[in-house]
């Protein structure tokens, strides 16, 4: 049985939701992937052979296997029997109509009742809202399950929202704990989602499991792709109940609003509270190899990809830090490139990627101003 628990979505998928530099794009994004899934389609029929289910919808299912090797995390539901009802990953695409993921312990038949197959979301409830704006919080029970504010308003400007973390929350407004505080950064970060305050819409990509996700969006349509990222770090202290780390820009700019490949440097990273689990908000800094000193992906022109040594692709885990000297966590599923970034292809699959056995990762460039950086993501999983 494949993992399901790491999920990819992006702007080229069908159904996926569109995100221009208006006002509530942002929310209605965040709703597709966390909580409601979207691309459903009805199956023809649904037929289980020596454990391998194979659907078939005859007007095209539009799903496919991302780089050619990692197939989506689908829902299917209104089966009989009920066993075939959840999240499966697609194992293979044969062609349009139909496509292939392992079962096991449901006999071979053919399902009957009306069947349906949809992008399956991240795990995450909208507990809240407003106009334009949310509070997002994991359902997972295993996670910290603090809470994501989103002011997609167009307070300042449509070109991108707000985000802050919370501890608690009684509404969309109103909340305690907050991360970062406004000492820190007055009414939270940003997130940025395009260049112009219009209807064009811009690419994007999003990756995450039920413990938080990152967020990439082209902002110009030509290249400027600018992240942010709300996940729960695999922490090192035992019982770290604030494990959860946001990261954003503290700059309105949008074309400067990608803060996420820096390293050794605290202006853009804050989780809820210290390892002591006492106090307030912290800032936190990454770190990773000394080839990524200068930021992810800005190893130098003499360490393009492929390794003339060993013809490949090369990346470092990521570590956080508390106070520039004490070890918080890794953050999972990001890794830094040891490769130039102006030398990666965006959007690249890398498989067989040394030390990671079995994964593949998904190349994201990334922009500051005009500077080149990328990260690498295991879009395979688990993170955990």
């Amino acid at each position: 049985m494949l993992d399901t628990s790491v999920r990819y979505y992006d702007s080229t998928m069908a159904g996926a939701p569109a995100l221009p530099g208006v006002a509530g794009a942002l929310i209605g994004l965040l709703d597709a992937c966390g909580k409601d899934g979207f691309g459903s389609v009805t199956l023809n029929s649904l037929v289980v052979s020596g454990n391998v289910a194979t659907g078939t919808v005859n007007a095209g299912h539009n799903f496919a296997m991302t780089g050619g090797a990692v197939g989506p995390v689908i829902t299917i539901a209104g089966a009989t029997p009920a066993g075939l009802n959840g999240t499966w990953r697609i194992a293979s695409v044969p062609n349009s109509t139909t496509f292939t993921f392992a079962t096991s312990g449901i006999a071979d038949q053919t399902a009957t009742g009306t069947i349906t197959a949809k992008r399956a979301p991240l795990g995450f409830s909208k507990v809240f809202s407003g106009t334009n704006k949310a509070v997002y919080r994991a359902d997972d029970v295993a996670s910290s399950r603090l809470y994501l504010r989103v002011a997609d308003d167009g307070t300042g400007a449509a070109t991108y929202a707000r985000v802050r973390g919370f501890e608690t929350m009684s509404d969309v407004d109103t909340g305690t704990g907050p991360y970062p505080t406004d000492a820190q950064y007055s009414g939270g970060m940003y997130w940025g989602k395009s260049s112009a305050a219009n209807s064009t819409a811009r690419a994007w990509r999003l990756i995450g499991d039920s413990q938080g996700f990152a967020l990439f969006v082209n902002h110009d349509g030509a290249g400027g792709w600018i992240g942010g990222l709300f996940v729960d770090i695999a922490s090192e202290k035992a019982g770290d109940a604030y494990r959860s780390l946001l990261i954003g820009s503290p700059t309105a700019t949008v074309s400067g609003m990608c803060y996420l490949p820096f390293t050794n440097n605290n202006s853009s990273n804050f989780m809820a509270r210290s390892y002591t689990q006492t106090g307030s908000s912290v800032a936190v800094s990454k770190d990773t190899h000394r080839l990524s000193q200068s930021g992810m992906g800005a190893a130098g022109t003499g360490n393009s990809y492929p390794s003339p040594v060993g013809n490949q692709f090369y990346c470092a885990p990521v570590d956080i830090w508390e106070t520039g000297s004490l070890l918080r966590g890794i953050l999972p599923g990001i890794y830094s490139p040891l490769h130039t970034a102006l030398s990666l292809t965006d959007g690249a699959v890398m498989t067989s990627v040394e030390g990671l056995p079995g994964r593949s990762l998904l190349i994201q460039r990334l922009s500051n101003s005009g500077t080149a950086y990328a990260v690498a993501i295991d879009i395979t999983g688990p993170w955990r």
